[in-house]
Formats: structure tokens, sequence, C-alpha cells
């Protein structure tokens, strides 16, 4: 697995572990201060993107291309998290889709 894959990866497993944790541990949003159904429904949202941003993470070495967009889309989309425990996984998955596309353009160049 490259570089970039494997930011994904981590990036991606961390905002699984973290959204996860949050939704099932009543005191974590209790700590946070946040025990709206909105935010349910963000923390539910970033679930789903960091699982897009898993499959991007596999994806890129393939289609770097399509993997490093997939992982900057969740990166983006796990922004809309209210919480502040997601800092590390947005950024994780930005520069893992960040590299990938940078590489893919170097490598469209070079040919």
């Amino acid at each position: 697995m490259k570089l970039e894959g494997l930011l994904g990866f981590l990036g991606s497993a961390l905002g699984i572990a973290f959204s996860l944790m949050i939704l099932a541990i009543p005191g974590i949003s209790q700590a946070l201060e946040e025990e709206s159904f909105f935010f349910y429904l963000l923390t539910a949202g970033t679930l789903i993107l960091s699982v897009l941003g898993l499959v991007g993470s596999f994806v890129v070495s393939h289609k770097p291309r399509m993997g490093g967009v997939m992982m900057i889309a969740a990166a983006v989309g796990g922004t809309m998290s209210v919480s502040m425990m997601f800092l590390i996984p947005i950024m994780l998955l930005s520069l893992g889709g960040l590299i990938a596309l940078i590489n893919q353009e170097e490598a469209a160049l070079g040919e």
C-alpha cells in the first residue's frame, strides 16, 4: 500500500471509530455538550463519509484520481461534523487525497 492509501486508511479508520464512539456512548456527546438529534445526524453522515474515504483508500492504488477524489470528498464532508474529534481524520484524508492527485498528475505529465 502506498503512502496515500495508508494515510487515507488511517484517517478513515479513525473517523469510523470516532463516529461509532459518539453514536454508541452517550457520555461522549454529553461531554461535548451536544445532545441534539441534529448532532447525531451529522455524526452518522460523518460515519458514511468515512466509509467513502475507506473505499477511496483501497481504490487509490488502481485508480489514483478516483481514490484521491473520494478521500478529499470524505475530508470535505467530514468538516460538517461539529466535533473536534474529527480534526485528525480530516487532515489524514485530505493529505492522502492530495498526494494521490499530485502523484497522478506527475505520472500523467511524465508519459
